[in-house]
């Protein structure tokens, strides 16, 4: 299209757009006059006063033809012309910003990378750069994390990041002070600086907003690398305990023109643990959940990898790794049951041969009367529930059974809300007849907690329900009862069928069914049966069935389906659940010389925030060197804690071990944490690695600059050329010898023809 209108009008649109039109001469007015009245005369005495009649319609068009030829060649005599502003030639300055990130080794087009491209682009015999250094004088900087003054000889593509906000702001300090027309940023625009915000950007190009300076961007690279696999990203729990299964959470794209099937595998410390195989569809991101188990404990460095495809142009994006500590750990939860029931000893039952959890659990026998089992001491739940919110918080997750809501105080209620909400525990609410709706709890604390609405409807003892895995259960560690999908599939389907007193019909927003009831009577209706929320720093489950011992007696004693069900359900309850000393490192993984912040929150026995606290973090080198951090309360919104930050200088794993005390050094012990980061290549560069042309189109756009493929580098000199700015002049272009005109003329003047021709006027 752009070539249509510079072959029709002689100049590109861009050129009008900077442009006002006028005339180069003015006819006189008599003149002006005279011509008109002849014209009026000439068209009267043809199409007027002639011999051969004409319809009235066909009489009109010819006066109009006749008068529009007239009127262009009146037009044409006037000698119309556009005025545009054009920059005196070496009056001023343009920086150019040269992208010297590893992303540039990859392909341009066919064998060429864009780092050559960019290279043939500057090279002193190019018609761009002569044109460029004939009309400016130019400042070039090569750019990854920072800018430094360079030519493109220089360039070598081996930066390990891109931060083009950074780049920008230090050439503009760097040339301040000069008459500065534009800056050209050539470049694949794939900007992945952990500094590179969208914050940073806007603030940038409102800088270049103020001094009048565009950014004209020149795109290198596809915008779509064709048969690339990429793993995007993956999330897992950052702390877990010995024996607890894992699922990660990993985003998968791919840019293939077709539905792939790609083989994913998770390795643990370089030792590969099991293989899935996950379904692309073409330009999609697909997020598939991977679940595995820790070997041992210890800090351990995860990868999921993507086995690469034939003919994938690159590979070093198909791996995103992770650290995850496994704690040998003894985490408590606390089970209180309002009635002796078979759902209470079978769920013990399960814990006969587990070492890491510590199930305390209270059975009422009877009215004051307390059946304690797990507890440390005889004090330990006298009366049946904590006495202070400081002793509940002793515990990690917290199980609520058949027990009516007048068993507990109404601060007893809402310590449970505080405990998940502020502590940071778990609470799980279990089916029953004196559970939920049943239990009186529909207007209590308890049930703002809970992942469900109460609907108050009961099922009847008569009507049971199969459980069956909903489609987030499928990789859910806690609906995990065999190790392929498969196998668990088919363990859930073998299950017999259990009650569910309450039937809810609706959850609340944000909350995930991971499993659900499907009626043994009625085969279409299904129901929720475990639901699970994030509330405050904690979370918490409702298992609405009330007979899960039916999974233990009803099967062969060789099913392990009922034991592997709470186990698991149960490692998830104190799965990452807050301690009072929480270290971690803003990121696992930094590159070197990249800063490294670590955030520690310190909590009382209340899990309140305690301020004045000294706090130190020590290092632990990979060459096993230490080092002291101090950390400082941080200033920062969303988070209340301390803060501090190093430069790691080698390559490896780093351990941390933080301390706090009450005031100064001298100060009581107010508890310990470790942590661990990474410090190694990133590869950031092979992440998103097409061209990305909204962000430069973007930046151009916003400054008053444009956008332009290297096919269009000439016009990008051309515009160039044309800015308006206190180092430009006016000049004129004549329009009078546009193609247009010659065009529209001939159009006229045949049309008039061919109409006299057919009507025998000729």
């Amino acid at each position: 299209m752009e070539q249509l209108i510079s072959f029709l009008f002689k100049y590109r649109a861009a050129v009008f757009s900077k442009s006002h039109f006028a005339f180069g001469a003015r006819l006189n007015i008599v003149l002006l006059m005279a011509l008109f009245i002849g014209l009026a005369a000439l068209l009267y005495f043809i199409y007027v006063r002639f011999s051969v009649q004409l319809p009235k319609h066909w009489r009109i068009a010819l006066i109009c033809l006749r008068t529009a030829l007239m009127a262009l060649l009146v037009f044409i005599i006037m000698r119309p012309i556009i005025v545009v502003p054009a920059v005196l030639p070496q009056s001023s300055y343009v920086v150019v910003l040269m992208d010297d990130s590893a992303s540039m080794k990859l392909p341009e087009a066919g064998a060429i990378s864009r780092l050559e491209a960019l290279k043939n682009l500057l090279a002193a015999e190019s018609p761009f750069y002569q044109s460029l250094t004939d009309k400016f004088k130019v400042r070039a900087y090569k750019f990854s994390a920072t800018a430094e003054r360079s030519d493109a000889k220089a360039l070598t593509g081996e930066g390990e990041q891109t931060n083009l906000s950074a780049a920008i702001e230090q050439a503009m300090r760097d040339a301040a002070g000069l008459p500065l027309s534009a800056i050209v940023v050539l470049s694949d625009g794939a900007s992945n600086a952990e500094s590179d915000s969208a914050a940073n950007l806007a603030n940038t190009i409102n800088h270049l907003r103020a001094r009048n300076l565009p950014i004209f961007t020149l795109g290198l690279g596809p915008t779509r690398i064709e048969g690339d696999v990429e793993v995007v990203r993956a999330s897992a729990p950052r702390r877990v305990i010995v024996g607890a299964s894992v699922t990660a959470e990993v985003a998968v794209k791919s840019s293939g023109s077709s539905t792939q099937n790609v083989e994913m595998e998770v390795s643990e410390d370089g030792h590969p643990l099991r293989t899935q195989i996950i379904t692309l569809q073409s330009g999609a991101t697909a997020v598939a959940r991977l679940t595995f188990k820790p070997l041992t404990a210890g800090t351990h460095r995860y990868a999921f990898t993507a086995k690469p495809l034939e003919g994938e142009p690159i590979l070093e994006n198909n791996t995103q790794e992770l650290l995850i500590e496994v704690e040998d750990a003894h985490p408590k939860i606390l089970y209180i049951e309002g009635e002796p029931r078979w759902e209470y000893g079978k769920l013990r039952s399960a814990f006969a041969e587990e070492k890491n959890l510590t199930l305390v659990s209270v059975l009422r026998s009877a009215d004051g009367k307390f059946y304690r089992q797990g507890v440390q001491g005889s004090e330990e739940l006298q009366s049946g529930f904590p006495k202070t919110f400081e002793e509940l918080c002793q515990y990690d997750a917290m199980v609520i059974g058949s027990i009516e809501a007048t068993f507990f105080t109404y601060d007893q209620l809402r310590w449970m809300a505080e405990f998940v909400a502020r502590r940071g525990g778990t609470l799980l609410v279990l089916g029953g007849a004196k559970s939920l709706s049943a239990g009186g709890y529909v207007n209590t604390p308890l049930a703002d907690l809970l992942p469900v609405y109460l609907s108050g409807e009961m099922s009847g003892d008569t009507q049971t329900f199969y459980a069956q895995l909903s489609g987030r259960g499928r990789e859910h560690p806690a609906a995990r009862l065999a190790d392929t999908p498969e196998a668990n599939l088919k363990a859930w389907e073998q299950l017999p069928a259990i009650t569910v007193p309450e039937i809810v019909k609706e959850i609340k927003p944000g909350a995930t069914v991971i499993l659900e009831a499907r009626s043994k009577i009625d085969k279409n209706r299904v129901v929720p049966l475990l639901v699970e929320e994030r509330y405050g720093r904690g979370r918490t489950l409702a298992f609405l069935g009330s007979d899960t011992w039916r999974w233990r007696m009803e099967v062969e004693s060789k099913n392990t389906s009922f034991e592997s069900f709470w186990l698991n359900l149960s490692r998830y309850l104190v799965e990452a659940v807050r301690h009072k000393i929480e270290a971690a490192p803003e990121r696992v993984f930094y590159g070197k010389r990249e800063e490294a912040k670590i955030k520690v929150e310190v909590s009382d026995e209340k899990y309140q925030h305690i301020a004045g606290a000294q706090v130190l973090a020590t290092v632990t080198t990979p060459t096993g060197a230490t080092l002291e951090v101090p950390l400082k309360a941080a200033n920062e919104e969303g988070f209340e804690g301390y803060a501090g930050s190093l430069l790691p200088e080698e390559d490896g794993l780093y351990k941390v071990e933080v301390s706090a005390r009450q005031g100064d050094k001298a100060g009581a012990i107010l508890g310990t944490a470790q942590t661990r980061f990474i410090v190694g290549a990133l590869n950031r560069e092979a992440h998103d690695a097409a061209q990305n042309r909204d962000l430069l189109k973007r930046l151009a756009t916003d400054t008053g600059g444009n956008y332009y493929t290297l096919s269009q580098q000439k016009n990008l000199v051309e515009d160039l050329t044309h800015l308006d700015n206190p180092n430009s002049v006016k000049v004129s272009y004549d329009l009078w010898d546009m193609p247009f005109n010659f065009l529209l003329a001939v159009g006229l003047a045949a049309t008039e023809w061919f109409i006299r021709k057919r009507k025998g006027l000729a």
